[in-house]
């Protein structure tokens, strides 16, 4: 027991433990340091997909806006066809002429403003006297068949008074309204465009003026 028990053996059981001790702190190392490796790794890869996810998310913000892009254009290039292709009826101008005769005469002069033929033109010119349509003289009628309306060209339509009605408008003594309704086509057979115009007429300045007025078909105008 004396020789088991010698210091060398004890030097020796010292040097075992030790050398134990140190390879279990080496082998603690290693591990640590491949947690490490792999905790660096989970956090490149995290990085990676968080990454790839906002690449995704823009990748579709972008389809998205390029399906909008897309979308106005068509909208815009079809707003502009439609505005190029189609007529556009209005009054250019009203006035009274023939004030002197028995047949005073509201002269109202439509244009079509447009590019293109209106075609299938319906138009009626009534004068509205206190209230009250005024009926046209015997042969002259209030609507019209007016076929194809050509742009830019004059086409006169007219109403007629009475010399006392006339005398009492130029007065003020009477309120006189004049109603312009178009109906009319234009490439598109199948679409039909319409217009409606109040007019007034201002004793005062002697003038006729606008009064208000609709672009919608089925209107009480009509």
């Amino acid at each position: 027991m004396a020789e088991l028990d010698s210091p060398a053996r004890r030097e020796e059981r010292g040097h075992d433990r030790s050398d134990s001790e140190r390879a279990e702190h080496e082998l603690l190392r290693r591990e640590e340091r491949q947690l490490a490796r792999e905790r660096l790794q989970l956090t490149r890869f995290g990085r990676a997909l968080r990454f790839a996810d906002l690449m995704a998310v823009m990748m579709v913000f972008a389809t998205v806006l390029s399906a909008y892009a897309t979308w106005k254009t068509a909208q815009v290039t079809s707003m502009v066809f439609a505005v190029a292709d189609r007529p556009f009826l209005g009054v250019s101008n009203i006035a009274f002429e023939a004030v002197q005769s028995e047949r005073p005469t509201i002269t109202v002069d439509l244009r079509n403003f447009g590019q293109i033929p209106a075609l299938d033109a319906i138009i009626s010119v009534h004068a509205v006297l206190d209230g009250k349509r005024v009926k046209p003289p015997d042969g002259e009628m209030s609507s019209i068949d007016a076929g194809n309306v050509s742009p830019t060209v004059p086409h006169y339509f007219y109403a007629y008074l009475t010399p006392e009605a006339y005398k009492a408008v130029a007065a003020g003594d009477s309120n006189l309204q004049v109603h312009v309704s178009l109906i009319y086509k234009g490439p598109q057979l199948d679409k039909e465009y319409c217009y409606f115009e109040r007019i007034v007429y201002d004793y005062r300045s002697a003038t006729f003026r606008m009064a208000g007025g609709n672009d919608h078909c089925g209107s009480e105008v009509f």
